[in-house]
């Protein structure tokens, strides 16, 4: 997209009147034992078999169900580049399963990675790119892609707990969904150090909020980034996080390139209702298979999520199950 055209769409949305609501309301975390938050780590070779058994591991989804009968799956597209850049479409579908097996009636994939504006940004683009978008279709898991532009697809929101008084534009989807299901996976990023559970919601606010924080923090010292990562999460508040870790993309992201490395064999998928568990978690294991990195990188912005109520950063206060399929 040229400049003078994301300038012009920008300029656009900015004046857009739309009434501020509050974030979503959710119910609290429905995956608890004993009073914690309970976090389950599979490892395994056999997906399928994993996810049954970090199901049950959790306590089965009946909790989930509760809210409804349809869920929203939210996957990471920041760039054609297949997984662990990208979320795996098997693994879409490997979840679909077993959601539909618990007596959900339909799954979707909602991304927004692309606008109308302009012929080569097509929101479907980068799904057509990585096959996500046929594979899934066939599988029977509609794809909604949705311009990330667009005025009309957005609601502004706003938590009074945010230290930055400017709302956020969330998609009006995942805004109104009673259940949406967060499908990360575990990446290194260049300007704030992971991308897991809280930083994919980049992904779930519009273009001009996204612009306006790279522009402002372009190096990640500001604080801002770190700080609107959280408010983006906040926005969404997904019910269940489940992490496809079989591999992770290690020293640099979010894509590849810049010294990025695959880290294959890892073997791991992660469950959870709390993401700043996930994250948390997820971060011992990048410091595992990763000598540039350690978790006090994201001390920052695990600090901003918990102080909005969005999870737990303490392991020691999250009942964490470990298993072997």
């Amino acid at each position: 997209m040229g400049a003078a055209a994301l300038a012009a769409a920008t300029a656009a949305f900015e004046g857009y009147k739309l009434t501020t609501r509050a974030c979503k309301k959710t119910p609290p975390n429905p995956f608890v034992a004993a009073g914690k938050p309970l976090l389950v780590a599979v490892e395994g070779e056999d997906l399928h078999a994993m996810l049954r058994a970090g199901i049950e591991a959790l306590g089965g989804l009946d909790p989930l169900a509760r809210f409804g009968n349809e869920a929203i799956f939210r996957g990471n597209y920041v760039t054609p580049q297949p997984y662990p850049v990208t979320t795996a479409p098997e693994f879409i579908l490997a979840v679909s399963a077993e959601l539909k097996r618990a007596g959900m009636s339909k799954t979707s994939l909602f991304d927004t990675h692309g606008t109308r504006l302009g012929a080569a940004m097509q929101p479907e683009h980068i799904l057509g790119r990585l096959g996500v978008l046929d594979k899934l279709t066939q599988g029977g898991v509609p794809v909604l892609a949705r311009d990330f532009l667009d005025p009309d697809e957005f609601v502004f929101v706003r938590n009074p707990a945010w230290p930055i008084a400017k709302p956020v534009a969330v998609h009006r989807i995942l805004h109104e969904a009673p259940i949406v299901v967060s499908l990360p996976v575990v990446k290194r990023h260049t300007y704030v150090n992971f991308t897991c559970a809280l930083k994919m919601h980049f992904g779930s606010v519009a273009m001009a909020d996204r612009m306006l924080v790279h522009t402002k923090d372009i190096d990640g010292r500001s604080g801002l980034m770190e700080h609107r990562l959280a408010h983006f999460a906040d926005a969404v508040k997904p019910q269940l996080h489940i992490v496809d870790a079989r591999a992770i993309l290690a020293r640099s992201g979010p894509g590849l390139g810049g010294g990025a490395e695959v880290v294959p064999g890892v073997n791991k998928i992660i469950l959870s209702g709390d993401m700043v568990a996930v994250d948390a978690y997820c971060s011992r294991l990048m410091a595992q298979h990763d000598k540039t990195f350690t978790p006090d990188m994201i001390a920052p912005q695990l600090r901003h999520a918990v102080a909005l109520g969005l999870g737990n950063a303490d392991l020691d206060a999250v009942k964490v199950v470990e298993i072997r399929v």
